[in-house]
């Protein structure tokens, strides 16, 4: 990559040529414009550091004659400056000067050409592009701007057929020229994409493309969704500095989607038995509280239903434990298929589980554990005899005990269950 330095000073053209390859340039040095303006005809350059009053001309009149060069007027162009004056530099800038830096500060015109050489050294990122253009000429010059860029274009002459691409395959961005060919122009072709029911593909930027440089025209588009409007004809360093820009704030969009869901996803499995499937025993603590606390504000019945597996270490220590999840797993599902959405079943520890019932009395609770209980019964889960036993308890309205007062009643409850033989609903008696 290469840096053209302007600069009168021959000691200051050794500093700031030392400063600019630092950041990974190779460098020419002249003294005056014209000499400048003479080697740019004959070989290509990154970038051009300049120094505002030359011996032939000032920064304006050379940027002047920089810009109406068509080979040149996309280079960028750094003023490097003593003068300090506001006016003089944004005259500068109105002139076309890109950016201005003071002489002393060799360590920021570092910085800055080693972070061009940084984005220009990898300006050949991924990219799927649908690209919808009927003038072939335009097509095949763009095509291959792109191409060489690193991205993958599929080109398409008329709106119809680029739709059609655009269900079938996945893209990063869209390419369209408002005027084409066929039943449907840019607006029509912008509008259709932009319907279509496909939550994939809702976010996926468009640019479009037109000779009709007019307020009106790029209002109605941006309001029919297109994310950007490039007037025609196409300039290479404005279409990639824009086609790059939108497919990096797609795959930032894209990363962010999929951080947020695997954010989700994890803070679900960490709440999850990895057994059953159930919630556990964290998650109820986590939840139960505050339900317990709005249910007693607005006086809501709140029950709590304790499950103990009967003889369970037994059925481990002789069937092992793999027939023990399994068992686990089938009374988990019967539970789940109990309850309703509001409703929290959740495995509490070995085999007991807890089942913290929204809206539901002390009889409602028993009655509902009671078919449980016969479910569980007639399971017969790899065809061994398994019961349960329930202890129900109910939070009571006037009372500023919480959940740990319900569970104790629940468990309290069970163990009368248990001592009965088991396979029984005990409900607490308040």
């Amino acid at each position: 990559m290469e840096g053209l330095i302007v600069e009168p000073s021959r000691t200051y053209q050794k500093l700031l040529s030392s400063a600019i390859e630092s950041g990974g340039f190779g460098t020419k040095q002249v003294s005056t414009g014209s000499e400048a303006l003479m080697l740019l005809r004959k070989q290509p350059f990154d970038l051009i550091f300049i120094a505002m009053h030359l011996q032939d001309m000032d920064v304006h009149k050379f940027s002047s004659q920089l810009r109406a060069d068509l080979r040149t007027r996309q280079i960028p162009v750094v003023m490097v400056t003593s003068n300090e004056d506001k006016k003089l530099l944004d005259e500068a800038f109105s002139a076309g000067v890109t950016e201005i830096f003071a002489k002393h500060e060799l360590d920021k015109i570092t910085n800055y050409a080693a972070q061009f050489f940084r984005k220009k050294s990898h300006k050949a990122m991924s990219g799927n592009i649908l690209y919808i253009e009927d003038s072939v000429a335009v097509a095949s010059s763009t095509t291959t701007v792109l191409r060489e860029s690193g991205y993958t274009v599929d080109h398409f002459v008329n709106g119809e057929a680029g739709i059609e691409a655009f269900r079938k395959n996945s893209y990063d961005l869209v390419l369209t020229d408002i005027l084409l060919k066929g039943k449907l122009n840019g607006y029509g072709t912008v509008k259709a994409i932009r319907h279509l029911e496909d939550d994939h593909k809702k976010d996926i930027p468009l640019l479009v493309f037109s000779v009709v440089d007019d307020v009106a025209h790029k209002v109605e588009l941006l309001r029919l969704g297109a994310n950007d409007y490039v007037t025609k004809p196409l300039v290479e360093e404005e279409l990639l500095a824009r086609v790059s820009n939108l497919i990096i704030n797609k795959k930032l969009l894209d990363k962010a989607r999929v951080q947020k869901c695997s954010t989700s996803d994890s803070f679900i499995s960490a709440m999850k038995d990895p057994v059953t499937g159930l919630y556990n025993y964290d998650f109820l603590m986590e939840t139960a509280p505050s339900r317990l606390r709005e249910a007693t504000r607005h006086s809501i019945p709140y029950s709590l239903i304790s499950v103990s597996i009967d003889q369970f270490k037994q059925i481990n220590e002789t069937y092992g434990q793999k027939t023990g999840d399994c068992v686990l797993k089938e009374i988990a599902s019967i539970l789940s298929q109990s309850i309703r959405k509001e409703d929290v079943a959740a495995r509490q520890e070995g085999e007991e589980f807890v089942l913290l019932l929204s809206h539901c009395d002390i009889s409602n609770a028993a009655i509902i554990a009671e078919k449980i209980r016969k479910s569980i019964e007639n399971l017969k889960p790899t065809n061994l005899s398994v019961t349960a036993s329930f202890g129900v308890a109910e939070i009571s309205q006037d009372s500023t005990e919480g959940f740990p007062e319900l569970s104790k009643a629940a468990n309290q409850a069970v163990c009368q269950a248990k001592a009965c033989g088991g396979n029984t609903v005990v409900a607490h008696d308040n």
